[in-house]
């Protein structure tokens, strides 16, 4: 096959429209962190280049001084460091910190954690998302998986004023099976992995709707992804 017809299918193929996504939020928060940053407030979010402190929850205040954290540079980054030295911040300096889908990546989150800590002012709020049944996904690489009792414990620190799960069963459970199947079909081709991903999730997708049921089921534990934690450091 030549180059140019390659480049074209490339170029088609990235054309079409995404697939749906497997995630189902069943629930909404209780409390919204952002409700707890006041006018100049600094939010720091660690990880989050690509959504800049755009979550389930909201957009961040246009009156705060929003952070993007991350090791490497790029495209929506504000701040480069390492999450376990945050030395570039002081000490209670900051009002809300935000860690979605980071925790795993880090080597010692109990120190990131503790970072968090140190850099947030007294009566400051932490919003924390962490994967548990997920499959492997590295950014730069991947090393832990957190349930929401763990994610807790990983916390005690702050005082809790909310925890849980936003990915029930079905979700869960269907995005697994996504990667399942797409490696089935691979034939150990990484290009086919990732056109069969793209095509399971759009036969499968829809799975994700029972957990407007079953995610309220007192089992729903059992399986689940998206722990999620919000507190406070202590006055």
């Amino acid at each position: 096959m030549s180059q140019a017809l390659l480049a074209w299918l490339k170029k088609f193929y990235h054309a079409l429209p995404r697939p749906p996504s497997s995630n189902y939020h069943y629930r909404d928060f209780s409390l919204n962190p952002y409700d707890h940053v006041g006018a100049g407030g600094v939010i720091l979010d660690i990880g989050g280049k690509d959504a800049r402190g755009c979550y389930a929850f909201g957009q961040p205040p246009a009156e705060s001084r929003l952070i993007c954290l991350d090791i490497m540079p790029g495209p929506g980054v504000d701040m480069v460091a390492d999450a376990h030295d945050l030395s570039q911040l002081g000490e209670a300096s900051v009002d809300l910190v935000i860690a979605v889908s980071a925790l795993e990546h880090m080597q010692a989150p109990w120190q990131v954690v503790a970072e968090i800590y140190r850099v947030l002012k007294p009566g400051g709020m932490l919003y924390v998302n962490t994967p548990f049944v997920f499959p492997f996904h590295g950014d730069p690489d991947d090393f832990y998986r957190f349930s929401h009792h763990g994610l807790g414990k990983l916390c005690g620190a702050f005082e809790c004023l909310e925890s849980g799960f936003n990915r029930g069963p079905a979700s869960t459970m269907v995005h697994v099976l996504i990667h399942f199947l797409a490696i089935l079909c691979s034939f150990n081709r990484k290009v086919l992995y990732g056109l069969w991903v793209d095509v399971w999730s759009w036969l499968l997708f829809w799975i994700k709707y029972l957990d407007r049921w079953i995610a309220t089921y007192g089992q729903a534990y059992v399986v689940h992804s998206g722990a999620y934690f919000i507190g406070r450091k202590p006055q």
